[in-house]
């Protein structure tokens, strides 16, 4: 068998047509498949498929992938994370007869990686969605099914290569695990710099258009362990973004023989991150994806225009959406200038409280309820990911998927919480539309879980053990008719494009409502969350927090604000509104119950204070249910009494309770 093989884990084959590559012919053309060598008996050719399109074979490695992995201990337990160049790795591709070694993906790394080394407790294996790699999800293999979903008739997945992936990854995580060392560790979050400027979809869910997000993620977390000495050993970005620069790019690689980028090997803008980082301070540099559903790939504040980037396709939007086609000096701008944030921000990083290390998983069952899906799943494009019949294995015919969530608590001050998906913020950090809003109100709204952590830091991690795709609050899932049959509800005014790359709007749900159980086993003793609305200084209610002055929260259990009932908590020098004296005074905070000095589009309630400076509520509002209420009146100002409002950190501040130290 004479055919190019660049790459070691492709299957021999004869090239029959001359392209260099295999081709399985056409079957519409009655062109013949290349005979090749199937020497695993799966019943597909085996080759590096890049995750950038259906049918792009992998030509050469443009810079390295890699896995990277940080062991965490408190002395009793250790848990790894690791960071992955990859689109998202299934849980298993094949059933767990004979244990979880063997089955392919996150069950497999981790069952090997403690077998390499015992003491490691649990693991958390997330990919970051490199577009630019192998395919590890099946659908970009050959040829071009066409339809409504883009995925190949034969999967893209090559079983060697996710042998090989796993035993990476386990090694990493054992080698992280042997150069443990005693260490601090330092958080902080602070919002993307506008030297950066993350694409947002034109949906609802996320946004009211793309330069109006109304439900986004834009913080960037990093976390840092320092030895002894206060030299860095590694330094964790966490953000909400895509990772397809060079995987969506028509361009071409004339350093490469002009071969499509859509087809190199590539680590993307993260990759340029890690070496930039490293580059400027001491230590391993890790980018962690969080939650990442619709918010697209990061570009500098202008892009770049190097001509091997080609002109600006969108110069009537503003200067920081505009965008030229992916190319590697854009990828390289990004990923440094991410670099040189990050280093600057480090510096300014809070010290954790050292405390007990807990990992809680929980592995659940859920529809498959893309039909889509099911057909791909039933022709092994998935290889052989389990499904299931009501907990019962069913080969790759069941109803149902088994994934998981978890939660990892790196003592009391910051909490990883790790979701299997692409999944929206409006999902994981709430949103500000009400049932009034949804096209699908016969769909539940989930909880959500950010709102029942309890650490100062909370940090999301998507793809996380699994993929099941983008992840959406049921009530704004669109179920295209042509791939769900859920009901007979198609909400199209808060779709998202890519709702067919979902296992269903019930999994979502499970998701959300899976991880707040999780989150719920260690609660936030202030948090409260309250249906309510937000209070503009005309007194008018509002779901948006934006402008508003106070909160106005529903007695528990009832969904009605009427007057005299429930709970006013306002500003420093709001005293009341019309006749109605406010309750107390406090602060707004974001989604992860930081205090902010205004409110905006992150707010998602108030904090009051007590008199000792510390939190003594942080009030959630939750404004979708349906409340009977009306306008209060103008707002009032005065001295306000009390200490609500307090002596409180200043906005941005992560309130770690100064009584028990740092």
């Amino acid at each position: 068998m004479n055919g190019p093989r660049p790459f070691a884990f492709e299957e021999p084959y004869v090239d029959l047509n001359g392209s260099g590559y295999f081709d399985y012919g056409d079957p519409t053309s009655g062109t013949p498949s290349e005979p090749y060598c199937d020497a695993n008996h799966n019943g597909r050719y085996d080759g590096i498929y890049v995750s950038s399109g259906t049918n792009e074979l992998a030509a050469v490695v443009h810079d390295p992938i890699d896995a990277r992995a940080v062991a965490f201990s408190d002395g009793i337990r250790t848990v790894v994370v690791v960071s992955v160049v990859s689109q998202g790795i299934f849980n298993a591709y094949e059933p767990n007869l004979n244990g979880e070694i063997g089955t392919l993906g996150t069950k497999d790394m981790r069952a090997r990686a403690k077998k390499l080394r015992p003491g490691i407790t649990d693991m958390i294996v997330s990919s970051n969605h490199n577009e630019s790699s192998p395919d590890p999800i099946g659908i970009y293999g050959a040829p071009d099914a066409g339809g409504t979903l883009p995925a190949g008739a034969n999967s893209g997945i090559d079983d060697y290569y996710m042998n090989w992936l796993d035993d990476r990854v386990a090694r990493a995580a054992a080698l992280a695990y042997d150069h443990l060392q005693p260490s601090s560790l330092w958080a902080r979050q602070f919002l993307t710099p506008r030297s950066l400027y993350v694409e947002v979809h034109n949906f609802p869910t996320t946004a009211d258009n793309e330069f109006q997000p109304r439900a986004i993620d834009p913080k960037i977390g990093v976390l840092q362990a320092r030895d002894k000495g206060g030299k860095p050993i590694v330094t964790i970005m966490s953000l909400a973004a895509h990772n397809q620069e060079i995987g969506h790019s028509d361009l071409t690689d004339p350093a490469n023989g002009n071969v499509a980028l859509k087809r190199e090997i590539s680590s993307d803008w993260p990759g340029y991150f890690h070496r930039g980082l490293e580059s400027l301070i001491p230590g391993m540099a890790m980018y962690l994806v969080g939650d990442n559903g619709s918010e697209e790939d990061p570009s500098t504040v202008p892009p770049v225009t190097a001509p091997e980037c080609g002109p600006i396709k969108n110069p009537q939007d503003p200067p920081y959406a505009q965008r030229t086609d992916g190319c590697y000096p854009q990828a390289k701008a990004t990923g440094q200038a991410f670099a040189n944030a990050v280093a600057v921000e480090a510096q300014k990083a809070e010290r954790l409280r050292f405390g007990r290390l807990t990992i809680d998983r929980h592995e659940f069952d859920v529809p498959l309820e893309n039909n889509g899906f099911r057909a791909l799943a039933a022709a092994g494009v998935f290889d052989n990911r389990p499904s299931y019949n009501a907990g019962v294995y069913a080969g790759r015919a069941g109803r149902d998927l088994r994934t998981e969530v978890g939660v990892l608590d790196l003592g009391p001050d910051l909490q990883l919480i790790a979701n299997p998906a692409e999944s929206f913020p409006g999902l994981m950090l709430g949103s500000p539309w009400g049932i009034e809003h949804a096209e699908c109100p016969n769909r539940p709204n989930p909880s959500v879980p950010t709102w029942h952590a309890r650490a100062a830091y909370r940090f999301q991690v998507g793809l996380a053990n699994d993929l099941i795709g983008y992840m959406i609050p049921a009530w704004a899932a669109f179920t295209n008719p042509e791939l769900y049959t859920v009901d007979d509800c198609h909400s199209s005014k808060h779709n998202h494009g890519l709702d067919s790359e979902s296992v269903g709007p019930t999994a979502s749900n499970a998701v959300a409502d899976q991880l707040t159980a999780l989150l719920s086993k260690r609660p936030d003793p202030t948090a409260q969350i309250r249906l309510g609305r937000f209070v503009m200084p005309d007194g008018s209610l509002s779901h948006r927090p934006e402008g508003a002055v106070a909160v106005w929260l529903a007695d528990p259990g009832s969904t009605s604000l009427s007057p005299g009932s429930g709970t006013i908590v306002a500003v420093k020098g709001v005293t009341g509104f019309g006749g109605r004296s406010v309750d107390s005074s406090g602060k707004f905070m974001d989604y992860d119950g930081t205090p902010q000095d205004e409110a905006n589009i992150l707010t998602r309630g108030m904090l009051v204070y007590g008199c000792n400076g510390n939190v003594a509520k942080r009030y959630y509002v939750n404004v979708y249910p349906a409340l009977v209420g009306a306008s209060l009146g103008s707002a009032t100002k005065g001295t306000t009494a009390g200490c609500g409002a307090g002596f409180g950190p200043a906005a941005g501040s992560q309130l770690i309770p100064s009584s028990q130290g740092r």
